[in-house]
């Protein structure tokens, strides 16, 4: 039995991480990034604002010679143009995100702009249509390492037979329930209720019956779940710095659509 075929409920954070300190700014590649994105190269191009359903999800065709978006917002293509995740892009305009406008976009090229590649076809694209001008900086940012130490108490899981109860994750404000339960799996839960990264450290193989405790506090549940971890699961969230690069938004424009 799969896990996703299990899986209750295990929902992806959206909350920011936090920004210590500024590591490196890599501002010349940027700036060879932007000047690449500069002219129209096009033959055709139609932007118009999509009257899909916005909770349908978007998609994203790429073609030697054309390009194509379908319900897509702009997050979404600033993130396929310059090959980065939703929560590396900062600096963007709340319209920017998912439940801003959504667009259909249609664009050829022509001749040998073609070959640029489809990643360089979409920088140029939103450089002329949206007036996208962006940077690289390379930011440290706070996570956790999850650790284990001699001090574990987790259980391992039994073997899983036909009669077996169907492996499954349970997650409520306060309680995670779950049997067979991979670390890596619980790292990522254990993200989206604190915020940040969490980073699988403990080398642990196997799978486990997870049962986890906390009390919910209104201001921040941190302290009561990193100390819950420790307590029931014999387990170590230490605080770590990390570089990450991010893509920073300099400038942005609603585009005039069709």
């Amino acid at each position: 039995m799969s896990l996703r075929k299990g899986l209750l409920r295990l929902v992806v954070a959206t909350a920011p991480f936090v920004f210590f300190s500024v590591a490196t700014q890599t501002r010349a590649q940027s700036q060879d990034e932007n000047a690449n994105a500069a002219s129209p190269l096009y033959k055709t191009t139609s932007i118009k604002l999509s009257k899909s359903n916005p909770h349908a999800g978007g998609t994203i065709k790429t073609g030697r010679d054309e390009w194509t978006a379908t319900n897509e917002f702009l997050g979404a293509l600033i993130a396929a143009a310059y090959d980065v995740r939703d929560d590396q892009i900062v600096g963007a305009p709340s319209w920017l995100n998912p439940y801003g406008p959504r667009y259909d976009i249609e664009a050829k090229a022509d001749g040998p702009a073609a070959e640029e590649g489809s990643e360089s076809m979409l920088q140029r694209l939103l450089s002329d249509q949206f007036k996208l001008a962006v940077h690289r900086e390379t930011r440290l940012i706070q996570v956790y390492e999850l650790t284990a130490g001699d001090g574990s108490k987790l259980r391992e899981s039994a073997p899983e037979y036909e009669d077996s109860p169907l492996r499954v994750i349970q997650v409520e404000k306060g309680r995670i329930v779950g049997r067979e339960v991979p670390l890596a799996t619980l790292a990522r839960i254990l993200s989206d209720e604190l915020g940040r990264p969490v980073l699988d450290k403990t080398q642990l193989p196997y799978h486990y019956d997870v049962t986890l405790l906390w009390q919910v506090s209104p201001d921040s549940s941190e302290p009561e779940i990193v100390n819950a971890v420790q307590e029931q699961l014999g387990l170590t969230l230490k605080p770590q710095p990390m570089p990450k690069e991010f893509l920073v938004i300099d400038h942005v424009e609603m585009p005039v659509a069709d």
